[in-house]
């Protein structure tokens, strides 16, 4: 041991003074010659403290020995050690100033290797690297060139701390660069489905799909994201129930949703549902250490928690018939009016637009529907001297008064319009607003003709509650009665119950999967976009994998149809028993696993490029899922992605042609394996080109 080790132990030990360079005692060189070798061993956070002590002060004697710290920090074998020394040099203005580039260099230099070698490590070394990046110290691009080239698959000590590095990125960089948020989405989603990091990069993605609806002007984009972001919390929810971030984010989005249809009693619940998860968090967090660059986040759920109390105060005061107090009803919509201005939830620098663009409308419509209030908010505008209280908020009153005169002013008089030859271009506007705000989930499922002919009879209310059943139904989902699944689910549960083990419970839930694997072969059957996952923007559609790539791009893989199952069994009713690659079943990894208690069943998928027929497929992937089905229910599923040319096939098949029940028995076996086969077909060409 060195003699700084020495005295930086015994100063440790003795707890009276401070860690500083001069308490060590030492010749200023022979600390400068020593400190290498410390930053390198177990005595780093030691060091760092008082490497932090010689910046703050400015003292110059010791620059040079601080100078020292990074390059031993480089080789630094210790988790504790490295996160510690962290904590306490990123802690200091002046220390992150001055060591910032050359502790950039000892945290990135040979950290793609470093995955391999040690994951623990990498990840820590990732984090700080993001923290100096995010910190505005060093210039982000080598950490973006990193966050590029990171691999989707890698050890699971190192994937399951990934997603939270992830989740600051999108944070700090998701508006100021395409190249690198792209990246960092598309390796999220990738962990959404890996077993060792699924909740977190699923509660990232719902971060960032809120965080980008937050930061949209569009009501359409707006709705669409808050939509998309309250289906991955409810996956992350689903997945792990003791999730009470997710839980808490979940409710936001059912209050926000509730509020902006008018929905008193849902944005009640779920601002009880989010006070619930908040104390539960806080509960399990009491005692426990919290990175400090991780509290604006906590900051936010306080700042949601704020803004859905004065939510549910004007959602109540809109349901109500009479007011006692209508001074006190109007503040209390003007404060909900001003929260959702002024309020800057997940890190939004300069409010949020698209909290505006939910709540103003709803907070209009509100008042529409009551002649008295809007009565009473114009003399409150008139008059704010008779306001009993001080501090009326006569500009907010004053705003929603004009865009009211403004709807006003636009709407046709009644009796008119009706047999007009020419459609009101504002009128047609206001009535896809209304749709995006109350019924997000019937607009991506109807798409807009259908869902603004659907709602164009139907009130508010009525509207909300279609599109409660519409979200309970799951997104995208199909019909029941289906005219071309029914048939094919008959043959195929009359072949299964002609097994002996077919029966009981068994039958109850394979009989579930089967009929979700078929409805999911059918919708991905049909050549459209809205139901895949993406960020759905008109110069940024969502990946679609079934689709013959296009120049510079990539080739899909049996992992995008692992993600798009497993996202389709999870907003489904199967949502809380779906599972990603469990390990050690039949000595290997199944892709996706279905459990009901001790049943489990497995699907398989493969990707093919040479031949899609079904004699071929049995041959070559059929004894790889029986395998799987040795220790449990003699069931499972086998998911082909087809990846043979379509130049000159004809066209390709139908759903009925796509999916069978195929069976394999072992030699000397005496029962059968049930395997459901189903090919979803990639390398496809439009319609139209087959015309061509």
């Amino acid at each position: 041991m060195t003699q700084l080790a020495d005295r930086l132990s015994d100063l440790a030990t003795d707890g009276v003074r401070a860690i500083t360079f001069q308490d060590i005692g030492l010749a200023a060189d022979l600390v400068r010659d020593q400190v290498r070798e410390v930053a390198a061993g177990p005595l780093a956070p030691l060091l760092a403290e008082a490497v932090v002590r010689a910046c703050d002060h400015a003292d110059g004697e010791w620059n040079q020995a601080a100078a020292e710290f990074p390059a031993g920090f480089a080789q630094q074998s210790s988790v504790l050690a490295l996160t510690s020394s962290l904590e306490t040099l990123l802690s200091s203005a002046a220390t992150t100033k001055a060591l910032a580039k050359s502790l950039n260099g000892a945290l990135l230099d040979g950290l793609t290797e470093q995955v391999v070698r040690g994951p623990l490590l990498a990840a820590a070394r990732l984090e700080g690297a993001v923290r100096l990046a995010a910190s505005d110290a060093v210039s982000p691009y080598r950490v973006w060139d990193l966050l590029e080239d990171l691999p989707a698959d890698g050890p699971e000590d190192f994937l399951e701390r990934l997603p939270r590095v992830l989740g600051v990125a999108l944070d700090c960089w998701a508006q100021e660069e395409t190249r690198v948020s792209t990246a960092v989405r598309a390796l999220l989603q990738h962990l959404s489905v890996d077993e060792a990091a699924d909740v977190d990069a699923l509660f990232e993605l719902g971060c960032d799909r809120l965080r980008t609806a937050l930061s949209s002007t569009e009501l359409a984009e707006v709705s669409r994201l808050v939509s998309e972001a309250r289906a991955f919390f409810a996956a992350a929810v689903a997945a792990e129930e003791a999730r009470d971030d997710a839980a808490a984010y979940l409710a936001v989005c059912d209050a926000i949703l509730g509020f902006t249809a008018h929905d008193a009693a849902k944005v009640s619940a779920a601002a009880d549902r989010v006070d619930k998860a908040l104390e539960r968090r806080q509960a399990w967090l009491h005692g426990t250490h919290q990175p400090v660059w991780l509290q604006p986040r906590r900051a936010a759920e306080i700042a949601w928690s704020q803004l859905l109390i004065q939510l549910r105060a004007a959602a109540d005061l809109f349901a109500a018939d009479v007011w006692m107090d209508s001074w006190q009803a109007i503040d209390a919509v003007l404060t909900a009016y001003r929260a959702a201005r002024t309020i800057q939830p997940l890190g939004a620098r300069e409010g949020s637009p698209g909290l505006v663009a939910l709540v103003e409308p709803a907070v209009d419509d509100g008042f529409l529907r009551k002649e008295g209030f809007i009565r009473a908010l114009k003399h409150a505008a008139e008059h704010p001297a008779d306001c009993p209280r001080s501090g009326f908020d006569t500009a907010a009153a004053t705003a929603i008064l004009a865009r009211l005169d403004a709807r006003d002013s636009r709407s046709p008089a009644r009796g008119d319009g009706d047999d007009s030859d020419h459609e009101d271009p504002e009128a047609e506007a206001a009535a896809r607003d209304r749709v995006h705000r109350i019924a997000p989930t019937v607009v991506r499922q109807l798409h807009m003709k259908g869902a603004l002919s659907l709602a164009a009879n139907l009130s508010d209310d009525n509207l909300a509650t279609v599109e409660g059943l519409a979200y309970d139904s799951d997104v995208a989902r199909l019909q029941a009665d289906d005219a071309l699944i029914n048939p094919l689910l008959d043959g195929i549960l009359t072949r299964l119950s002609e097994h002996p083990d077919f029966r009981g419970t068994v039958r109850h839930t394979f009989s579930v999967l089967v009929t979700q694997t078929l409805l999911f072969l059918k919708s991905r059957a049909d050549l459209t976009r809205t139901s895949l996952v993406g960020p759905g923007k008109r110069e940024d559609p969502p990946f679609d994998y079934r689709r013959k790539p296009e120049k510079g791009h990539r080739a899909a893989t049996e992992g995008d149809l692992q993600r798009d199952f497993h996202q389709w069994l999870q907003t489904g009713p199967l949502h809380n028993t779906v599972k990603v690659e469990p390990t050690d079943i039949g000595m290997g990894r199944a892709d996706v696993m279905v459990q009901f208690g001790p049943l489990r069943y497995l699907t398989e998928m493969k990707q093919d490029s040479d031949d899609n027929s079904r004699a071929y497929i049995e041959s070559k992937y059929l004894t790889q899922e029986a395998e799987y089905t040795n220790t449990n229910a003699p069931f499972g599923q086998l998911l082909v992605l087809d990846l043979t040319p379509k130049t000159t096939s004809g066209g390709t098949l139908r759903i009925d042609e796509l999916a069978w029940l195929a069976s394999h028995r072992p030699h000397g076996a005496t029962t059968d394996r049930l395997v459901l086969a189903g090919i979803v077909t990639g390398n496809r060409l439009t319609p139209s080109a087959y015309s061509r």
